[in-house]
């Protein structure tokens, strides 16, 4: 069962968006490259910000290839830290910024890692690095779901998470 900020994020999609057919690629190293040298980048405006590589490329595993960066802080800096993201990447769209580098599509996030979806984001990113096992069955479920819609993929992936974070 979702939950209700995950229903609330399906149900907001765009129709172009639900219907979309997610295409999984193998793993490509390369990306780890282009996610160093924009954290590198993001680093130089804001360094006391704590700035992650997540998703199913920091963890090595088939995906969409693409960066999701994370510049987690506290709520008394993001705005500060909004500006500066913003001279390097321009406006944020949707709360994010998105932009490609080197053929690989880059989504760049500001949040409040005590924020209670952000906790749990990270908690999941971190259950699947620490436990092989666990890593390959996701990484087999993605795989699975190749061809098949946005809605349905981000659905089966939330389901996954639910397991994971039941099974502590």
């Amino acid at each position: 069962m979702l939950s209700l900020d995950e229903q609330d994020y399906l149900d907001h999609l765009p129709p172009e968006k639900i219907d979309e057919i997610v295409v999984v690629k193998p793993y490509d190293p390369q990306i780890e490259n282009i996610a160093k040298n924009i954290i590198q980048k993001i680093q130089t405006v804001t360094p006391d910000a704590d700035v992650r590589f997540m998703g199913a490329s920091a963890l090595g595993i088939s995906g969409q290839n693409d960066v999701d960066i994370y510049i987690l802080g506290s709520p008394e800096k993001l705005d500060g830290w909004v500006i500066k993201i913003k001279e390097l990447y321009g406006e944020r769209i949707k709360g994010k910024w998105q932009f490609c580098r080197d053929g690989c599509e880059v989504s760049v996030y500001i949040a409040n890692p005590n924020d209670p979806n952000q906790k749990k984001q990270i908690t999941v990113f971190e259950k699947l690095k620490n436990n092989p096992s666990t890593l390959k069955a996701y990484e087999r479920l993605k795989e699975s779901m190749n061809g098949k819609t946005y809605k349905d993929y981000q659905i089966a992936k939330y389901e996954f998470y639910h397991k994971l974070l039941n099974n502590t």
